[in-house]
């Protein structure tokens, strides 16, 4: 008896904190985020660890709402605008934010880029010799 009071008590205290929890806290595997491409996913990835931390410092944004706030707008010059007026981010400019985040993941920056194959390069020795030149033929008057 006494141990099914407490676990509906823990079971109780769950589901209010997960109530509590908001948006921002959890990340659905079907959201917005996952809808975008590879290249999109690093800015917003990028955005999202660019958010300033501390006690002052607005709520912070999940990866879904950056990528919902990209389907709603026009960009994502707009969204780093509207993240860095809420006070969100403090970087300078939307480059600055993927530079940063690109050095401190450089595994993860690289494999967003697709993978060109390159076709092999040709021996000069294959290439046909260049023709002789003749002489110029100066003209009579």
């Amino acid at each position: 008896m006494r141990t099914m009071r407490t676990c509906s008590m823990l079971l109780a205290a769950v589901v209010a904190l997960g109530a509590f929890a908001g948006p921002g806290a959890a990340q659905s595997n079907g959201g917005a985020f996952s809808k975008l491409s590879p290249g999109q996913q690093k800015i917003a990835r990028a955005l999202f660890e660019a958010q300033a931390p501390g006690p002052n410092a607005p709520r912070p944004l999940s990866l879904d709402e950056i990528a919902m706030k990209r389907q709603s707008q026009q960009g994502w010059g707009e969204v780093f605008k509207t993240m860095k007026a809420a006070g969100q981010v403090t970087d300078k400019n939307l480059g600055q934010v993927v530079k940063s985040w690109e050095r401190r993941h450089p595994d993860l920056a690289r494999a967003d880029r697709p993978k060109i194959d390159k076709p092999e390069r040709t021996d000069k020795s294959d290439k046909p010799e260049k023709a002789e030149k003749f002489e110029k033929v100066e003209k009579r008057r």
